[in-house]
Formats: C-alpha cells, sequence, structure tokens
C-alpha cells in the first residue's frame, strides 16, 4: 500500500516538472529562431546600407529572399529628396508558401540613409 502511495505521490509530483520542462525547451527554441532572425536581418541591413553608401540611387528590394533553413528576408527601400529609408524584415516560412508572411516576420529593422554627395 505505502509502495503505491509513493508511486502515484511520485505521478503527481512529477507532472509539473515535465510540464515545466517542456515550456523551458519551446522557450529556448523560440528565443534561438529570433536571434537567428536578428542576426540575418543585422546582415541584410548592413549589406543594404552599404550598397547605399556606395550607390546612393541604386533602389535595393528583396521580396521573400531565402536565407536557409526556411528563413526568408524582404527589403524595401523608398527614397525621399535626400534620404533612402530601407526596411528589412526576416522572418521564418512556416507554412511553407515561399513567401514571407505578416504574421511570420520575427525581426524588423528600419534605417535612413542620408544622400552625402550632395554636401
Amino acid at each position: 500500500m505505502e509502495l503505491l502511495l509513493a508511486a502515484a505521490l511520485l505521478a503527481v509530483c512529477a507532472v509539473p516538472i515535465v510540464e515545466g520542462t517542456t515550456y523551458a525547451l519551446d522557450l529556448a527554441q523560440e528565443i534561438k529562431m529570433r536571434t537567428r532572425a536578428t542576426l540575418l536581418a543585422q546582415q541584410e541591413m548592413e549589406a543594404a546600407m552599404a550598397i547605399a553608401a556606395e550607390d546612393f540611387d541604386q533602389t535595393l528590394s528583396k521580396d521573400s529572399e531565402d536565407l536557409g533553413d526556411n528563413f526568408l528576408v524582404t527589403i524595401s527601400s523608398v527614397r525621399t529628396d535626400l534620404c533612402n529609408t530601407f526596411t528589412v524584415e526576416v522572418g521564418r516560412d512556416t507554412n511553407r508558401n515561399s513567401q514571407l508572411d505578416t504574421d511570420e516576420v520575427l525581426v524588423a529593422f528600419m534605417t535612413r540613409v542620408a544622400d552625402m554627395t550632395t554636401y
């Protein structure tokens, strides 16, 4: 009887521990994906800024370009007077349609680059 009671008590105590561990592993996976998306977005933003610094008049855009491991990038640029505004969005293609949908975006960066040749 005591052995049965101890086994039942152990089972009751083990359930929250297993649930907590599962939640922690899922959270760690989410953090890993967001960190990877942030690094990829930073790389793409730096490349876009380098292109703008070299040739300000060049328009830069990418539409759901594959970055590997189901990560996609979308880059858009808008030119106004003496500024180029770049927006970089990186996300994971969870529905596998080769398009970066708004609900799949994990990180988005925006910056402005000024045309320094006119000064």
